[in-house]
């Protein structure tokens, strides 16, 4: 049966216990009890976890560290060795101090060694004339060459009994792909009934929520209009019920005035009266008629004020005014109304869309095993495939009878080319034409080794001082030590190697189901083959624009930028994995989601094996679950083994 293309959505990094979580991770047991199979349900037994739970994708990568070599262009005697192996070094450090004695030494080598290149150019040059005449004599004779005859000839013996070989393994092939589509054809009616009303189903709840979606956009235009409406008529009234709101503020602070210098007034009076005088006793004025006075000058003028208000503030601005009041707060109202009405809609949109989630957990379920089983396929398909198969079966061993009766006519054909090929040369161009490349390539490699030997002298000759030193070319840990004090190098020797891990790019291939998901900059947590339950942070540093095919499949290139810790070195090409994160639980028990079967009101049971080996259910509470596996809060302990009842039976 061919296999059904998948689509991966989420990959799950997990760290835990080897032999645990290989049962954990698809290594399943099928048990049937009794002796009518068929008729007794099938089980897989999962075995739950310790680990983390991460939602995200991931992919194998390859770490790329830089590394630079140390060399030097002439021998000479090492003074002092700066660095071992593992040092850190920054760019310009020293590496290693040659003796000065040797200076003179290593002036003559080169200027030695730029005179031979030179001489080494002219012989090149020299030697291209002569080999292209070679070359061209070569050419001629290869047109009466046929060494590759032979080899052809057994070449094509093999050939035919491989084709023969190759037939009959096709044939076999057919016939098992012919009895899996029989199989399939008879327990497809009763699976895709099933599967046809699970899809109807969710179809009419995706239809009612397309519905609510619909009026809850609805009310909100309609929210947005009637915000609209009362903040133009907030704008509109602004200036005019400031200016009455004034007045009103005025009449009621006059009225508090007025009613405080009556007050003061009454206390005055009784002042006045305790001391048995009047107002009108002038024969010596004393300090009550003094209070009294002030007191009756200061109500007057409150009084006034409080008139003046009063006629300012008058019936038309007060009816104005609790107009202006009554229709702002009539629009703030229909604005709450409105508010309350989405929000009691949106919980009420919530609480449906629960019970759509629960029935598409479900139903997934269901689908996942049925799209294993028959991807894309339908009655008519499998019935058309089983046809085809019995035709392929037909044309296959009809192939196989040709291949096997012109087995002698075709042996004889081999015979003939060979002996036609020994007359022939084809590939004497080709090979002349290889000849001419590889001299004039020649020249140019000698032409560029004699410039760098001049560029590297006049290097050379502006940096002598107090001594010959050899710099770090670059900042970063030194890998490689080739020599001691006292050591004579060689031209062109390797004396060390030095690798910057304080940056690490890893490059992954990421398929172009995953790649929108992903940006750059988003967490990664990078595990390096080389150490174990060891996560290192990074993030993602590009995105390749331009796909790489393979196969027929896209994919883009992804460079994640890793930074190690002090306790991890990392070097050239390292295996690891890369998850790109988007929620990670750690150190949580979990088994395969299909294990658990969700109860509703928030409890969940597996079935598990009582003391006596029968099948029983036990209630658990769950946790976080990216789709294939669930956390389990409670009910369960790492290493306790459940079964999952298998969804679709093959009859």
């Amino acid at each position: 049966m061919a296999k059904s293309k998948t689509v991966k959505r989420a990959v799950i990094s997990i760290i835990c216990i080897a032999a645990a979580a290989a049962l954990c991770f698809g290594v399943s047991r099928v048990y049937k009890s009794g002796d009518n199979a068929d008729a007794e349900p099938a089980y897989r037994e999962y075995t739950a976890v310790n680990g983390s739970i991460t939602v995200g994708a991931s992919e194998s990568g390859t770490a790329s560290v830089e590394r630079e070599y140390v060399t030097f262009s002439a021998s000479a005697e090492v003074e002092e060795v700066y660095v071992k192996m593992g040092s850190q070094v920054k760019e310009g450090d020293p590496i290693a101090k040659l003796n000065a004695d040797d200076i003179d030494d290593i002036k003559k080598q080169y200027e030695t060694k730029i005179q031979n290149a030179k001489l080494e150019l002219q012989a090149a040059i020299n030697e291209r004339e002569l080999k292209l005449a070679q070359a061209e004599n070569a050419l001629s004779s290869a047109a009466d060459s046929g060494s590759s005859a032979e080899s052809e000839y057994e070449m094509s013996v093999e050939k035919l009994s491989r084709d023969i070989e190759s037939a009959q393994k096709n044939i076999a092939e057919l016939k098992a792909e012919l009895e899996e589509y029989e199989s399939l054809a008879e327990s497809y009616p009763d699976d895709n009934e099933k599967y046809t009303e699970y899809s109807d189903t969710y179809e009419d709840y995706s239809d009612t929520y397309s519905g609510y979606e619909k009026t809850l956009k609805e009310y909100e235009k309609e929210l947005s209009e009637k915000k609209e409406e009362y903040s133009d008529y907030v704008e509109e009234i602004t200036e005019r019920w400031n200016e009455l709101t004034e007045m009103k503020n005025n009449v009621t602070k006059t009225k508090e005035a007025l009613a405080e210098a009556e007050k003061t007034l009454d206390e005055a009076k009784k002042a006045l009266a305790a001391e048995g005088t009047t107002v009108t006793d002038t024969s010596a004025q004393s300090s009550a008629q003094k209070a009294y006075t002030t007191a009756q000058e200061n109500y007057d003028k409150a009084l006034k004020a409080y008139n003046e208000a009063c006629a300012e503030y008058n019936s038309p601005e007060q009816s104005e005014y609790d107009t202006i009041k009554m229709r702002k707060e009539n629009r703030e109202s229909k604005v709450t109304e409105i508010e309350e009405k989405i929000e009691a809609y949106k919980e009420m949109m919530e609480t449906y869309s629960e019970s759509m989630s629960e029935y598409r957990e479900e139903m997934d379920s269901y689908s996942s095993d049925y799209n294993e089983l028959y991807g894309n396929l339908d009655k008519d398909g499998i019935n058309e495939k089983i046809e085809k198969l019995k035709e392929d079966i037909e044309n296959a061993e009809y192939e196989l009878k040709k291949l096997e009766l012109n087995k002698s006519g075709s042996l004889l054909s081999a015979q003939q080319n060979r002996d036609n090929a020994l007359l022939e040369a084809s590939m004497a161009e080709d090979e002349y034409a290889l000849t001419v490349e590889e001299i004039n390539r020649n020249v140019t490699e000698k032409q560029e080794e004699y410039d760098k030997l001049n560029e590297e002298y006049e290097t050379l000759l502006e940096n002598i001082g107090d001594g010959l030193y050899v710099y770090a070319d670059c900042d970063g840990l030194v890998s490689q030590v080739n020599i001691s004090e006292g050591d004579v190098i060689n031209t062109n020797m390797t004396l060390a190697a030095i690798m910057d891990s304080s940056e690490v790019y890893v490059s992954v291939a990421v398929a172009e189901d995953d790649i929108a998901s992903l940006s750059v900059g988003q967490a990664a947590a990078v595990t390096f083959s080389a150490y174990e339950n060891a996560e290192i942070s990074g993030e993602i540093d590009t995105i390749a624009v331009e796909p790489s095919r393979s196969s027929g499949s896209v994919s883009y290139e992804v460079t994640v930028k890793v930074t190690p810790s002090k306790n991890i070195a990392v070097y050239e090409g390292m295996t690891c994995d890369v998850t790109f994160l988007q929620k990670q639980v750690s150190n949580v028990v979990y088994v395969n989601i299909q294990a658990v079967e969700y109860k509703g009101a928030g409890k969940s049971a597996v079935l598990v094996y009582d003391e006596n080996g029968n099948v029983v259910e036990k209630e658990v509470v769950t946790g976080f679950t990216d789709g294939r596996y669930v956390e389990i809060i409670s009910g369960l302990e790492q290493g306790d083994v459940v079964l999952a009842e298998s969804a679709v039976s093959r009859k």
